[in-house]
């Protein structure tokens, strides 16, 4: 039974994936899983009571470019659910929409102890140590922020990666599946999304953090959000309830490679002879540089 409504899961996450060369099938379980399970299996000791429910996470499947999603896994292969009700949970850092906002969202980006994580003895001050980095940095990332409008683009981007996700989910599969948008530290937060999840039934989740890479830091965070909510309200989150699948990372998969490479070649190309060669005294010109640089506030 609960193998068979997993396989189906990962139907669906095979299906929203397909656009960036995505694909996975049910882990193993969590004794013979290279995937993790819990953010406590990462190696990390944790100053949290540990949750008592556990993610379910789907790992990568072969699939060549042209493989048809259909012959992998089909809707046939249904949940033992009378009426399955599919949502995708898309995860994302979040960020301030005016700059009224960045100071409560500095706070609660410092605030989380897997981005500043303080020595036990010390743990009790981290929403004081908050306080005053996000207070002493807020005029400059203010500044930041308005040179580029006044405020963050993320949910404008994150809003039409999941209107396009249920899109083409319906137009390429059939499958009619609601998108939900959680973010970690500014609005709508990941409670609100489930929240909405919880209001509209849904009975199987995907969880796709839109980080490509798994780090503690991005993904771990907001699945341990996830994860401490699932615990906490299990009765309505557990798998009497709703079954979940959570897709870790997705940074080697080949359309999502392609993608970026096109990105890069294209900036690479726009250079003119002339600006290879301004600055050289000599006719070859000079070499062209990749700089790749993490996100910062």
């Amino acid at each position: 039974m609960r193998i068979t409504r997993r396989r189906t899961l990962s139907a669906y996450c095979l299906a929203l994936s397909v656009d960036w060369g995505l694909g996975f099938t049910p882990s193993a379980p969590p004794s013979v899983s290279p995937s993790y399970t819990s953010f406590d299996d990462i190696g990390r000791s944790s100053r949290r009571p540990k949750a008592t429910t556990k993610l379910d996470t789907a790992s990568v499947l072969t699939l060549d470019d042209d493989v048809s999603f259909r012959s992998v896994a089909s809707p046939s292969l249904s949940m033992d659910l009378k009426d399955p009700k599919v949502g995708v949970l898309l995860l994302n850092l979040g960020g301030p929409e005016t700059g009224e906002d960045v100071e409560g969202f500095l706070y609660n980006l410092f605030a989380d102890p897997d981005i500043i994580r303080l020595p036990p003895l010390l743990a009790p001050l981290q929403s004081l140590v908050a306080l005053l980095i996000s207070k002493r940095r807020a005029p400059k990332s203010r500044e930041a922020y308005d040179s580029i409008g006044g405020g963050s683009p993320i949910l404008q981007y994150t809003r039409a990666q999941a209107d396009l996700m249920t899109k083409s989910l319906k137009d390429r599969y059939g499958i009619d599946a609601k998108t939900y948008i959680g973010m970690r530290y500014w609005y709508p937060f990941t409670e609100e999304a489930l929240a909405k999840i919880r209001e509209d039934d849904i009975n199987a989740l995907v969880i796709l953090p839109l980080y490509p890479q798994f780090s503690i830091s991005t993904s771990g965070s907001s699945l341990r959000v996830l994860q401490e909510e699932f615990a906490k309200k299990s009765e309505l989150y557990g798998p009497q309830k709703m079954f979940h699948t959570v897709i870790p990372s997705w940074y080697d998969r080949p359309g999502y490679v392609k993608s970026v490479a096109n990105l890069i070649q294209q900036e690479l190309d726009s250079f003119t002879p002339e600006e290879l060669k301004e600055g050289t005294s000599a006719e070859q010109p000079i070499p062209r540089h990749v700089l790749f640089s993490a996100h910062g506030v």
